[in-house]
């Protein structure tokens, strides 16, 4: 907590809801930061830094934590530090007391998230308690239903390493039949996946594919579990879905999302910052012109905001203002500039870390940004900040014979942690893995090695810089494009409109009706209540003030935990809707595009409506309950209120962007000494 001078112990601070799932009471912080010391040529505090792990860390601890984020930031930590010490030791360097307690350690995590596997499927449940698994009485997790394809297909690495260094081999073998389970799933006409999987039966419950939030590090796991453990299984699978990727997602310099059934159109406009770790794998597979697209594209964003947003539109508009230091536009920048020598990648370099100096950077560390408008700061610093950030800024800028160890004999885990590839070594394929392929199908000279630049850019030295120059300006898609919401457009197709799930998780829908002709339905009940304030406001714990809540409509304030988590919470209490403030100061729906509410997979549990409004329409509500004991709303659309209901007349494609901007949300406020 960089602005408080203190660290976030769980349960001595207030909840955030799911985000406090990577809080275990396991040092987070310091086992997640060991490998980078050693990095940065700082042996001595890496040293004392073990011994504080040895000494005072324990896991049996009754928390419930992420099974997604314990293995990639505490599994892998102590294994990357394990590795290190081993070779400090080795070198008559170091920790000549070393005797393995890292290693030790990890053997202990690995048993303990080894229950979140237990389930008909294989896929694991997203989260494990330390102490008491998942299905004894004690646990208080194990109800959960999904999990996303990422957190199931993020394990083969820290698991495979495990077993590799302990010669155990159940943890390889149980995240090797998690990754069978999303080959078998995937959609096979065209090999993509989807963002949400029921953990029970492999039905997808989130069908909308892409290389960001909620599958990212699946696809980089699988071309790095070749790259370490050298089993061809998982570079086949990786390329037939890179094939698909850049079939389908890729619209250079873009990376958009589609609907994995139907992946000919995509489905929103707007792009998470976690796609920006995926110039980085394409530079590992040698794919090197849409490498350097899209970082282009990125990089343009990030001059424009000085960090890149948490999501954004094809226009660079801000589409959720918030960044918490994540490193993955900074790691493909590092693997660009390994794979290319263009010093052009030292200079985008140089302005993020001037960017985390003159903006992020505080008294007690480097303070996460809530809103890069406004540069208003968020009292976190992750532990990815110092395990990714640092790591892959100081490599940028090193030369080999400032390192303590070759890093070209290690592979980075999707936390920066490293591996060597000598594990590569210590156990055979699993020949009851392999997948069957068509030979030829697909391949081109990516396939199965990685191409010099003299190959891809004959006589070209400068091909880095051909390639940004045309993408110095973010190119639209060449579809016809209909704008619908500001900041959201949808493609058109021929004579009608495709099916749109963007729409559907707003809760409107669009119908075909010829001629470019759409109708567009959605509130169909007004909704009324009178409003109560949640407590606590941000709604990410359980709801003290209940008993108020009972029957009214809540208000409570976006930010610290999913908007899912809260609704769950405030139905729970008992409330008949929630209104959900910004948290960015000054906010409007004049200036800011349209806000969509994305739910965590598994909200067919949540039935109350739930309404967004950005900060100063949020304010009236605020302004009219503090100066009013009673106030009532009223949700609903326009037409309700002009008691024009009927929605029978289709409109016209020219017509439809004025209707649209009707459809908001009208309040109505009204106390005793108020009409």
């Amino acid at each position: 907590m960089p602005l408080s001078c203190r660290g976030r112990v769980r349960g001595m601070e207030p909840s955030r809801g799911d985000v406090d799932d990577a809080l275990g009471k396991f040092s987070l912080t310091l086992i997640d930061t060991l490998d980078t010391l050693v990095v940065l040529n700082k042996l001595d505090e890496f040293e004392d830094a073990v011994r504080k792990v040895v000494l005072d860390v324990r896991l049996d601890n009754d928390v419930v934590v992420s099974v997604f984020e314990t293995n990639i930031r505490v599994l892998g930590g102590l294994l990357g530090g394990h590795i290190m010490a081993d070779m400090l030791k080795a070198q008559s360097v170091r920790l000549q007391w070393y005797k393995g307690e890292l290693l030790h350690l990890a053997r202990d995590l690995g048993y303990r998230l080894l229950p979140a596997f237990n389930t008909t499927s294989g896929l694991p449940y997203p989260r494990v308690n330390l102490r008491y698994g998942v299905l004894s009485p004690n646990s208080r997790t194990g109800t959960e239903l999904d999990t996303c394809t990422a957190c199931a297909g993020t394990m083969i690495l820290e698991f495979a390493a495990l077993s590799r260094l302990t010669q155990e081999t159940v943890f390889e073998d149980t995240a090797r039949r998690a990754l069978d389970v999303l080959w078998e799933k995937r959609q096979k006409g065209n090999d993509l996946v989807g963002t949400v999987i029921n953990i029970h039966n492999g039905d997808w419950v989130r069908r909308d594919s892409g290389v960001g939030a909620g599958i990212d590090s699946y696809y980089e796991y699988l071309m790095k579990a070749y790259i370490l453990l050298g089993d061809d299984t998982y570079l086949e699978r990786f390329n037939a879905h890179y094939v698909a990727i850049m079939k389908y997602i890729s619209q250079p310099p873009l990376l958009l999302n589609v609907h994995m059934h139907n992946p000919t159109i995509s489905i929103r406009s707007w792009m998470d910052s976690l796609l920006a770790f995926f110039p980085g794998l394409q530079v590992l597979r040698g794919d090197l012109k849409p490498a350097i697209e899209t970082h282009e594209m990125l990089y343009q964003v990030t001059k424009q905001h000085k960090f890149l947003p948490e999501a954004f539109t094809s226009d660079f508009a801000v589409y959720w203002a918030q960044h918490p230091l994540r490193p993955e536009f900074a790691e493909s920048t590092y693997f660009l500039y390994k794979a290319t020598r263009d010093p052009y990648y030292l200079q985008v370099g140089k302005s993020i870390v001037e960017s985390l100096n003159e903006y992020a950077r505080v008294a007690c560390g480097f303070a996460a940004v809530q809103d890069v408008r406004t540069g208003r700061h968020e009292d976190r610093m992750d532990s990815f900040f110092l395990a990714e950030m640092f790591k892959y800024l100081y490599l940028l800028f090193s030369e080999k014979r400032d390192l303590p160890l070759d890093i070209d004999d290690y592979i980075f885990t999707t936390e920066a942690h490293l591996l060597p590839l000598s594990l590569a070594t210590a156990r055979p394929p699993c020949p009851r893995n392999m997948t069957m392929f068509r030979r030829g199908h697909g391949e081109e000279i990516f396939t199965r090695s990685c191409p010099s630049t003299q190959t891809l850019f004959p006589n070209n030295p400068t091909f880095t810089r051909t390639i940004r120059d045309a993408h110095k300006q973010l190119l639209q898609p060449g579809a016809e494009r209909l704008a619908l919401f500001r900041g959201i457009e949808f493609p058109l197709h021929d004579t009608r409109m495709e099916p749109l799930e963007i729409l559907k998780n707003m809760g409107l829908t669009l119908l075909p009706l010829g001629d470019r002709s759409v109708q567009l339905t959605g509130i169909r009940h007004k909704v009324k209540g009178s409003l109560v304030l949640s407590e606590p406001y941000q709604a990410c714990a359980a709801i003290s003030n209940w008993k108020e809540v009972q029957g009214k409509m809540a208000l409570a304030q976006r930010g610290e935990c999913m908007f899912a988590t809260k609704a769950r919470n405030l139905q729970e209490a008992g409330a008949s809707g929630v209104i959900f403030i910004d948290n960015a100061e000054g906010s409007c729906s004049e200036e800011m595009v349209l806000f969509q509410m994305v739910g965590d997979g598994s909200t067919g549990n949540i039935v109350i409506p739930l309404v967004f409004l950005f900060q100063k329409e949020g304010q009236v509500l605020l302004d009219a309950l503090s100066q009013h004991r009673n106030v009532d709303v009223l949700l609903a659309t326009k037409p309700m209120f002009l008691g024009e209901e009927k929605t029978d007349q289709p409109l016209s494609a020219s017509q439809l962007h004025e209707a649209a901007t009707e459809i908001r949300t009208t309040m109505v406020t009204s106390a005793p000494d108020q009409a």
